[in-house]
């Protein structure tokens, strides 16, 4: 079975969201804030965490939807063909 790419997308935004939350990025987040703990990297890696997470509330939810509805309309339009043949 063939994954779709909504729903492999969606996995590979939670996987980044996941592996920068271990690597401790929620403590660089305070650069949104105008507070930079750490230098220049930590301002990058905060900024790349809020984006991640951005894109883990807002974006893979969408893109979750969207490959389970078209997988949902492609397994009944094979349904239907198979039907109509018979």
């Amino acid at each position: 079975m063939m994954r779709h790419p909504f729903v492999m997308a969606a996995l590979g935004i939670g996987a980044l969201f996941l592996a920068l939350h271990l690597g401790g990025g929620r403590q660089s987040v305070g650069v949104l804030s105008g507070t930079v703990v750490g230098g220049p990297w930590s301002m990058g890696f905060g900024v790349l965490y809020a984006l991640a997470w951005f894109g883990m509330v807002l974006v893979a939810p969408v893109l979750l939807l969207a490959g389970l509805v078209d997988a949902a309309l492609q397994s009944s339009s094979k349904v239907s063909v198979t039907s109509q043949r018979e």
